[in-house]
């Protein structure tokens, strides 16, 4: 690959265009869906800002890492990474990335079963979005948090949050956020023994997933 042979020779001469072509490599890692990849380019970024001492960028690199690992199931290392961003991006007062880092943080202990912190860490981002006006926080967060309430048992707080974020993210063309939301929905009727309202949500979803997919 042309570009592994670019990065080679800015890595051997220490080239400030480093940062940058490795940057490019790892979001194109991100897009083709190979994370173990865009891992590893994001913590050599990483590694770089934090000894150059861009805070900023080094927190935006942690939180990257975070995405990764997100999307390879490796939810300890997600939560570990976005604490780390939060504290940087925390000093710098800056809220949407502060929300972001939260949000994750939430979705990962949810994924680990612990509604409850999965509610705590959810409804920071969500007071932070509700006050920055951030329809699209406000949705992911309701449904990180309904997620929580599931783990918990609490199918009713969970509907009434996944209803929520419905009605918001129906309005958009985030079908992966829409089809998140709705299979949450329909593992909630199931849970509750609503099998024709639960049929009926699969219907619509397969329908649009014969649009979009």
């Amino acid at each position: 690959m042309a570009l592994d042979r670019a990065i080679d020779l800015l890595r051997e001469s220490n080239n400030p265009f480093l940062v940058d072509t490795l940057r490019i490599k790892a979001r194109w890692y991100g897009e083709k869906a190979r994370w173990q990849e865009a891992l590893a380019c994001y913590s050599e970024l990483a590694q770089i800002n934090e000894l150059d001492g861009n805070k900023e960028f080094y927190a935006r690199d942690l939180l990257s890492i975070a995405d990764c690992c997100n999307e390879l199931g490796n939810w300890s290392e997600v939560i570990t990474h976005c604490l780390k961003a939060w504290e940087i991006f925390k000093e710098e007062k800056m809220l949407f990335e502060i929300s972001w880092c939260k949000l994750n943080i939430a979705d990962a202990h949810a994924e680990l079963g612990e509604g409850e912190k999965a509610i705590f860490w959810g409804r920071k981002a969500n007071d932070i979005a509700v006050i920055r006006k951030d329809n699209e926080m406000i949705c992911k967060s309701n449904y990180v948090m309904a997620k929580g309430y599931k783990v918990l048992g609490k199918y009713t707080d969970a509907e009434i949050l996944l209803l929520a974020s419905q009605d918001l993210v129906a309005r958009t063309n985030d079908y992966t956020q829409i089809t998140k939301v709705e299979k949450e929905l329909i593992s909630i009727y199931r849970l509750t023994e609503r099998n024709t309202e639960a049929d009926e949500a699969e219907r619509r979803l397969l329908t649009l997933n014969e649009v979009v997919q």
